[in-house]
C-alpha cells in the first residue's frame, strides 16, 4: 500500500507585523441618513489592513481590553483577512476609541475632526496601551519572519521587537506621530529604523535636529504640497527631494491619506529585499504609488473608505492612470453605505 503525504500549504504572501495605535473608529459623516460606521483606525491598525487589502499577511501587535469595542474592531480585521493572534485583550488593556467626524467649513469644504471624549458624558474615551517590553519574547517565539515591521509610536517594546526583527533581514518602517518629550527614545528607533515617514505638520523641525540623513530613506509628508525625501542611495543623499501629489476631483474625507501613503510604499518596495541596493527610481515609483492610493482615498468617507466601496483589482488600476495622468479621475456608482452602520451608543462599547 503506498502511503501519500499530504503536502502543507505554503504561504507565499509577503508578510508585514506591525505595532502600535490600533483603534476603534467611530465615522461620522453628519448625514442624518447614514448610521455611524465602526471601522479598525489607528495608523497602525490602516496600514496593516490596507496591506491585508492589497495580499499580504498582516499581523498587528496590540494590548487591547476584553469589551464590546474590541469585538467590533476584530470583526472589521477579520473581515480583511488580517491576522488577529498577536492582538491580547485582558482586563489591564485599553482599546482607544477614536471619534473621525466629517464636516465642512464655511465655504463649504470638507474637514475632518478626531474627537476624544465621550459626547454623552465628556468623559475621555480610552486611549492606547503600549505592549508591555516584557512580553517581547513570548512573540517573537512564534518566529514569524516579516518582510517588514512597522512601528508608530516610541516606546520600549516598539524598539525591542523593531532591534530584533531587524538583525534577521527585516526591512523596518518607523511612522512616529510626534516626538514629543522623548528625543533620546526618538534617536534610538532611528537606530533600527530603515525608512521614517512623518509629517511636517506633526515635526515641523526635523530637518533642524537632522540636517544630516539619519537612515537610508527619509520622508517628510506636506499634506496638499506632496512629499519630499532623503535616500542613501541619491547623488547627494543628504538634499530633499520632492514628489509632486496627485489632485482628487472631488474630495470628500482626507483622514487616512498618509496611512494609504505609507501602505502603498510598502508594497512596492517589498520587491527590493536590501533598500540599500535600490535605486532612487525605486524610491520614486514607491512613494507615487502611496501617493496615488491616498489621492484615492480622498474620495471615500474614513480612513479606509475606499476598501468599503472597490475591489483591490480597481484600485490598483484606478492608480496606475493616476500616475499616467497626474489626477484621480474614475466614475463610480456609489454603493450606499448606510447599511454598513448601526445605532450604537458609546457606553455599549466600554
Amino acid at each position: 500500500m503506498k502511503l501519500t503525504q499530504k503536502r502543507k500549504k505554503v504561504n507565499n504572501r509577503n508578510l508585514c507585523i506591525g505595532t502600535g495605535l490600533v483603534a476603534l473608529d467611530i465615522i461620522l459623516n453628519g448625514s442624518p441618513k447614514t448610521l455611524p460606521r465602526l471601522y479598525t483606525g489607528g495608523s497602525c491598525g490602516n496600514v496593516l489592513t490596507i496591506l491585508s487589502f492589497l495580499g499580504w499577511e498582516t499581523l498587528p501587535i496590540a494590548r487591547l481590553a476584553n469589551n464590546a469595542a474590541t469585538a467590533e474592531l476584530e470583526s472589521d480585521l477579520k473581515r480583511w483577512k488580517v491576522r488577529t493572534e498577536l492582538i491580547t485583550k485582558t482586563s489591564d488593556g485599553s482599546t482607544p476609541i477614536i471619534i473621525h467626524r466629517i464636516l465642512k467649513d464655511k465655504q463649504g469644504k470638507p474637514k475632518h475632526r478626531f474627537e476624544f471624549r465621550n459626547p454623552e458624558t465628556g468623559k475621555w474615551l480610552p486611549q492606547y496601551k503600549p505592549v508591555l517590553n516584557k512580553d517581547v519574547p513570548s512573540i517573537l517565539e512564534k518566529k514569524r519572519q516579516p518582510k517588514f515591521f512597522y512601528f508608530d509610536r516610541i516606546n520600549r517594546a516598539s524598539i525591542e521587537l523593531a532591534r530584533n526583527f531587524k538583525s534577521a533581514g527585516t526591512l523596518i518602517f518607523f511612522e512616529p506621530s510626534s516626538i514629543g518629550g522623548k528625543l533620546s527614545l526618538f534617536e534610538e528607533c532611528l537606530e533600527v529604523t530603515d525608512i521614517i515617514k512623518f509629517s511636517s505638520e506633526r515635526i515641523p523641525n526635523y530637518s533642524q535636529l537632522f540636517p544630516q540623513r539619519q537612515v537610508p530613506l527619509e520622508i517628510e509628508t506636506l499634506g496638499k504640497d506632496g512629499l519630499r525625501f532623503r535616500f542613501i542611495n541619491s547623488t547627494k543623499g543628504d538634499y530633499w527631494k520632492s514628489i509632486h501629489p496627485y489632485t482628487a476631483k472631488e474630495i470628500i474625507d482626507s483622514a487616512g491619506a498618509g496611512d494609504w501613503c505609507s501602505a502603498g510604499i510598502i508594497h512596492s518596495l517589498a520587491e527590493c529585499g536590501n533598500l540599500q541596493k535600490a535605486k532612487v527610481s525605486d524610491i520614486k515609483t514607491a512613494l507615487s504609488l502611496g501617493q496615488a492610493l491616498g489621492a484615492i482615498n480622498c474620495g471615500f468617507d474614513g480612513a479606509r473608505g475606499a476598501m468599503y466601496a472597490l475591489n483591490s483589482k480597481a484600485i490598483k488600476k484606478i492608480a496606475s492612470t493616476t500616475i499616467a495622468t497626474g489626477a484621480v479621475e474614475f466614475s463610480l456608482p456609489m454603493k450606499a453605505l448606510s447599511d454598513e452602520g448601526k445605532k450604537i451608543m458609546i457606553s455599549q462599547l466600554l
